[in-house]
Parts: C-alpha cells; sequence; structure tokens
C-alpha cells in the first residue's frame, strides 16, 4: 500500500507537473499555438457547416460530406496531437541538458522515474488543454448524428493512447541523444522505420503462414490481423472505416479481435516500457523509483 501511495504521488504531487504547466500555459507560444489551431479547426468546421446552409440537401451528399468531415477531423486530430506531443516531449530531457539544468534536477531527491514522469504529464496536459479547448467542434459530430457520445469518448481515449505511445518515444529519444532537434527528426524516422518494418515482416511471415497446415482463409484472416496490429497507419485507416461504420471497405477477417484493438494494447504497453527506458537511461546509476528520504540535518 505504501507503494501504490508514493507511485500515485509521483504522478499527482509532482512538483515539475506544476511548475512546467504553469510556465507553457502562461507563454506567448501556447497562446499563439491555441489560437491557431483553434482557427484552423473553426475555418474546416465552417466549410463543413456551409455544405448543409441550403434549403434542400440530398441525403446521399449530406452522407458523403458528412463522413469525409468524420475522416478528415480524426486524421487531423491524430496528425496534430501527435507531431505537437512529439515536439514536446523530444525537448523535455534534452532542454535540460543543453541548458545545463540537468544536473541540478538530479541533484534533487526526486528519483528518475519522478523526473520523467513529471516531463510526460507536463506535456501530455498542454495537449488536453487543447482537447478541451476544441470541444465544441468534436460535438458537431453528435449534433449531426455522425457518433455516438460514447464513440467521440472512445475516439478520445484511442487517439490520447496513439499520441502518448509517441510522445513517450520522443521522451525515450530526448533522454539517450543529448540534442533537442536531433531527438526529434529521431522520434520522426523511426514512426516511418515502424511503418515500413511492420509492414515488411508481415510480408516475410505470410509465407511462413501459408506452409501452416490449416484452411487458407485462416490464414489469410491471421495475415491481416498481424498487418493491422502491428502498422500503425494501417491501425489508424481500420479503426476510420469502423467509426464510419464501413469496416467492411477495409481488412476483413474472422477473428472478433480487430487490429487497432491489439494496436492500442501494444501502444500502452509500450508506452511504459518507454517511461522505464527513459527512467534508467536517464541515470543508470541513480536506480529505484520512488523519491529518497532527505538526509537529516548533521549527518
Amino acid at each position: 500500500m505504501q507503494r501504490v501511495n508514493k507511485f500515485l504521488n509521483s504522478i499527482f504531487a509532482n512538483p515539475i507537473v506544476t511548475k512546467e504547466i504553469k510556465q507553457r500555459t502562461r507563454s506567448m507560444k501556447f497562446a499563439l499555438t491555441l489560437a491557431g489551431w483553434l482557427l484552423l479547426i473553426t475555418v474546416f468546421s465552417f466549410i463543413f457547416l456551409k455544405n448543409f446552409a441550403k434549403e434542400f440537401v440530398e441525403v446521399e451528399i449530406y452522407k458523403t460530406n458528412a463522413i469525409g468531415f468524420q475522416i478528415f477531423l480524426i486524421i487531423l486530430l491524430t496528425a496534430f496531437f501527435g507531431m505537437l506531443m512529439v515536439i514536446l516531449t523530444s525537448q523535455a530531457i534534452a532542454k535540460e541538458r543543453e541548458n545545463q539544468t540537468l544536473d541540478i534536477l538530479l541533484s534533487t531527491t526526486m528519483s528518475n522515474f519522478e523526473i520523467v514522469i513529471g516531463k510526460m504529464i507536463a506535456a501530455a496536459g498542454e495537449v488536453i488543454i487543447l482537447f478541451f479547448a476544441t470541444f465544441p467542434v468534436y460535438a458537431l459530430l453528435y449534433l449531426y448524428g455522425l457518433m455516438k457520445f460514447q464513440d467521440i469518448l472512445g475516439m478520445f481515449v484511442y487517439i490520447f493512447v496513439l499520441i502518448l505511445f509517441y510522445g513517450s518515444l520522443g521522451l525515450l529519444m530526448s533522454t539517450v541523444l543529448k540534442k533537442s532537434i536531433s531527438a526529434t527528426v529521431a522520434v520522426i524516422v523511426l514512426v516511418v522505420v515502424i511503418v515500413l518494418i511492420s509492414y515488411i515482416s508481415v510480408v516475410a511471415l505470410s509465407d511462413v503462414i501459408s506452409a501452416l497446415p490449416s484452411q487458407p482463409t485462416r490464414k489469410d484472416d491471421l495475415i491481416k490481423l498481424l498487418l493491422t496490429s502491428l502498422s500503425p497507419l494501417f491501425a489508424l485507416v481500420e479503426y476510420i472505416f469502423t467509426q464510419i461504420g464501413r469496416g467492411d471497405l477495409f481488412f476483413t477477417y474472422g477473428y472478433k479481435v480487430k487490429g487497432y484493438q491489439v494496436h492500442f494494447l501494444l501502444c500502452l504497453i509500450g508506452t511504459f516500457i518507454n517511461i522505464a527506458l527513459s527512467s534508467y537511461f536517464l541515470n543508470p546509476l541513480r536506480r529505484g523509483f520512488f523519491r529518497k528520504k532527505a538526509r537529516a540535518k548533521g549527518v
């Protein structure tokens, strides 16, 4: 029970989170980012609504435009918040090293894990603020009957877990590399490599799976499930088609579990692994997850 309390305190009573969120949200850079994002999303929403500002609208045109807006919104949310999260986390530790303030953090009673998780939560907090700032736009999906309210919440959770995973990759690169720019570029290259390797690996495995003594349909189903589970691109595409109710247009297979659901679980596990690796590589000599006890005076 004591370890659970220490773990919760390292997250919710972390001084890095309080300090960095205050600094970031009070800066002009954050205000301009928020204003630019709201302007962008408002312009596209206005274009979408303008198509229905007519006395008569054909049902097929309505459905086509509505589905197009829904697909565009999901892609825009994933791309914008994913890139923002990567930029913020890839600068988290590297900036401290560039400013020569990392040694000061390491000299405190805070453990490696508390420093890393504090940086991660601070970056995620800024993204969450932008999430809620655009909530009226998300309500358009519910207003026009495109998605149920629980589906909208599910979309938030799915996208947020994806960007957390890539944010944790940025944090890991920021810990390993010395420069923030190098860390950002490394994460972007790594994501592209993951997409390519996942596709090549599944293609290579398809020959092995085809040689297994089983029904041909089961082999094809397994290949399709692996492809969507391991590839971030295919998982996102399958999720989008599932949300618009056209899952039959993408890979179809006989398994009840979907590839994007497996990818969601892999991203969740990968996030914890990346955070653990970041806390280790921050300073391998300072092991331990929780805050050290302060030394008594005169000792």
